[in-house]
């Protein structure tokens, strides 16, 4: 009879069995002790320093489990899993942990009074198909475009962040998303919102346009213009660079003047197009070099050069002006004889320009202005018509409050994106997963066989998210708990959830609530992961533990059974001579 020794080769270790079992419901469990106390809007922080020594500090479950360096297969599944429920509904990531964690407990429980694997994932399946009924028949519909439902969406959501110490952040949020939605086709592009966080006093506006981080170009420009005609070049302004290493052979000193003559009218006749076209703004993609800055100015034009693409993207959404590629068209004959270019074209009503195959067309905003924020000097392109795109300021004072409130403020948005695509919500604070689970209890009773205890103790799990609400704002969970079950005892259904701000069970709507397909994605994700870690009942392992150790000589390495004793002297033995160029270890 081979052993397993034989079977894998060396350094594979197998765990099976129950035991197998035991330690992958374990390495979940730890998982969701190490996120629990971050449910709810008491929940604390969590702080983790990178190897670089870079610290987020965070209460967004997936952020940290993003971090941490985990070695056990099934503690992975679960940072995959609170990533999958980040990227679908872009919240709930630390309620599908601690979901998670209760269902494999309840899992425990069930293998210890003997009932099999088997069975527990049958019987949790069959309690996610009467709680998402349940959940289905609790939701209440509303318009996508009700203000009122969305800003009491972005305030839940926020309560439990860190942007919570502001009321006026839910209306920004609700402002930004109404501005760049697509109601008609339920539809919405989360990038159109513009996040730019800036050092200072912890404060949110809201910006109808784009915040650019840079200067505009020359001292010597106007700092604001009223009344803006945009336009966005990605053109050079500047002489050519070459590409390759190319060389410009003179013989005479006329040819450099020439040169430089050329070169000078190229700008020229550039800048002429752009004064011709009636732009009083322009945002450069490439750089823009003193002498188009000199004219520029005397006409009385704002430049801002060297922007990101990302920025000129957005300004084209917020502005509604087209990005031209190319100023001019490249003239041959630059070096008999320098010309200047008139064009006595009447302007079009809308603002296109036409000069040979070019149409350029130009966006409109009410301001743009350079203002001081913080130590840093910012454009604002301000008061677009139609903005397609509009920008979010954060302020903090640390960077790692800025990036905090960069997360809550994502959040939000996306809970506001899961609500216009489907416009269905659910009682928060715990409500909803309690009204579930009296659901799941009473229907538990008609299930004959031993799947009735397991259903039974999957609506046990639900209660554990109202639960750690309460235990994390420092309520009593006994007494909680009993609170709950009578508020939503039989046939009556009930919205009463843990209010953590008031440590009290109470009534959670209308004020507190979540999107339902949050909540949906949530239990289904939760399920699906404690099933897969139930039915796994053998761990092979293939990778040898490897130990990095130093011998006596200053040598390190790893290699498999490094931690016994062992000698690699065997080349010193043989004369250094006959050792091998490369460390034969």
């Amino acid at each position: 009879m081979a052993t397993d020794g034989r079977l894998f080769g060396e350094g594979a270790r197998r765990s099976k069995g129950d035991q197998a079992r035991r330690y992958n419901l374990l390495a979940a469990r730890l998982i969701a002790e190490l996120i629990k106390n971050s449910l709810g809007p008491r929940g604390l922080e969590k702080m983790f320093v990178d190897i670089m020594g870079e610290v987020t500090v965070t209460k967004d479950g997936a952020t940290l489990l993003r971090k941490i360096d985990v070695e056990h297969p099934a503690a992975k599944v679960i940072i995959e899993a609170s990533n999958a429920v980040d990227n679908e509904v872009g919240d709930g990531t630390t309620s599908v942990v601690v979901l998670t964690g209760a269902l494999v407990q309840k899992a425990e429980e069930l293998l210890d009074i003997g009932i099999s694997p088997s069975t527990i994932s049958e019987g949790y399946l069959n309690g996610l198909n009467i709680a998402l009924k349940a959940l289905n028949d609790i939701s209440k519909e509303y318009d996508n475009t009700d203000r009122q439902v969305m800003e009491r969406l972005v305030r839940t959501c926020i309560q439990s962040k860190v942007l919570a110490y502001d009321d006026k952040v839910a209306g920004f949020v609700v402002d930004a998303v109404c501005t760049i939605a697509n109601f008609s086709s339920n539809s919405i592009d989360t990038d159109d919102i513009k996040i730019e966080e800036i050092e200072g006093m912890l404060d949110t506006q809201l910006v109808t346009g784009i915040v650019i981080d840079k200067t505009i170009d020359s001292s010597a420009m106007p700092r604001a213009v009223e009344n803006a005609k945009i336009m966005l070049i990605n053109d050079e302004l500047e002489s050519k660079r070459t590409r390759a290493d190319a060389e410009i052979r003179i013989t005479s000193p006329d040819q450099i003047k020439s040169y430089g003559e050329a070169e000078a009218l190229m700008i020229k006749s550039k800048v002429r197009h752009i004064i011709d076209s009636g732009a009083n703004v322009i945002f450069s993609r490439k750089g823009i070099n003193t002498l188009g800055q000199h004219l520029l100015t005397g006409a009385g034009i704002i430049s801002v050069r060297r922007v990101k693409e990302n920025d000129l993207l957005w300004l084209a959404k917020a502005t509604g002006a087209t990005i031209s590629e190319k100023l001019d068209h490249e003239h041959d004959d630059h070096h008999e004889h320098s010309h200047h270019h008139h064009y006595d074209h009447p302007h079009d009503h809308d603002d296109h320009y036409h000069h040979g195959d070019i149409d350029i067309k130009l966006g409109h905003a009410q301001r743009v202005y350079e203002k001081q924020v913080g130590d840093d000097k910012m454009v604002f392109v301000e008061g677009c018509k139609n903005p397609k795109a509009v920008t979010l300021l954060l302020r903090a004072n640390s960077k790692k409050m800025r990036d905090e409130c960069h997360r809550s403020a994502i959040d939000a948005i996306s809970v506001l994106r899961d609500f216009i695509v489907r416009p269905s919500v659910i009682a928060g604070g715990g409500a909803a997963e309690a009204a579930i689970a009296r659901v799941v209890r009473e229907k538990a009773h008609l299930i004959s066989g031993r799947e009735q205890i397991v259903v039974q103790k999957f609506a046990e799990a639900l209660e554990e998210i109202p639960l750690t609400i309460a235990r994390n704002a420092g309520m009593d969970v006994i007494d909680t708990l009993a609170q709950l079950r009578s508020q939503h005892s039989n046939g009556k259904a009930s919205s009463h959830g843990v209010d953590a701000m008031e440590r009290k069970v109470q009534e959670m709507l209308p004020a507190v609530i979540d999107p339902s397909v949050v909540k949906e994605q949530v239990i289904k994700t939760a399920v699906e992961v404690t099933n897969l870690l139930v039915r796994v009942d053998d761990v092979l392992m293939a990778k040898p533990a490897m130990y990095t150790h130093s011998h006596a000589d200053g040598i390190q390495h790893s290699h498999a059974g490094g931690d016994k004793k062992h000698r690699h002297d065997h080349f010193d033995r043989l004369g250094k001579q006959q050792r091998p160029t490369h460390h034969y270890y």
